[in-house]
């Protein structure tokens, strides 16, 4: 009778066990997208390159999201309207690539009227060198009253840049 009830014990375990992997035998076993968060939080020195020239900016992605820069033009060169730092939000598309929309506000001159800027690019980030590239950034100017993240503009021009990460002690 013992033998008979361990048997049935015995029995009952491995139907349990080959019961839960018939369940889970469609499972995926695809590796997650990394949380890139890591990979791209930090501050980068970046030379920026487009259609308004070349210029230095100090870019800002912070681990919830939030992106923050100032360059070296923003006090106004010919070819750019004096405009004001640069704030938007970012978020991971990939392991190591992230979507990014920004916003700025362009200053009133004596030629031209007051108006807010947005960027919309993506950007990828390297972690041996860590160096973030974006390879195409469109830029649209808005009215000053207008919603730049309703409202639709034609691009005003296009940019691409590339940064080196500011490491503490450099």
């Amino acid at each position: 009778m013992k033998i008979r009830n361990a048997f049935t014990k015995l029995t009952i375990c491995l139907l349990l066990v080959m019961i839960s992997n018939m369940v889970n035998m469609h499972k995926v076993s695809a590796h997650p997208i990394t949380d890139c968060r890591k990979l791209v939080t930090g501050t980068y020195l970046a030379t920026v390159s487009g259609d308004f020239g070349s210029f230095r900016s100090i870019v800002t992605f912070t681990q919830d999201g939030n992106y923050f820069a100032t360059a070296s033009n923003q006090s106004g060169v010919p070819s750019v309207q004096p405009y004001g730092n640069t704030q938007g939000s970012w978020k991971c598309i990939g392991d190591r690539e992230i979507t990014v929309t920004t916003l700025n506000f362009n200053y009133q001159t004596a030629t031209l009227p007051a108006s807010i800027a947005r960027g919309d690019y993506h950007a990828t980030f390297d972690p041996k060198t860590e160096t973030v590239e974006v390879k195409k950034a469109t830029l649209r100017i808005f009215n000053i009253n207008a919603n730049p993240l309703v409202d639709d503009a034609p691009v005003a021009g296009t940019f691409t840049f590339t940064g080196q990460r500011v490491k503490p002690g450099q």
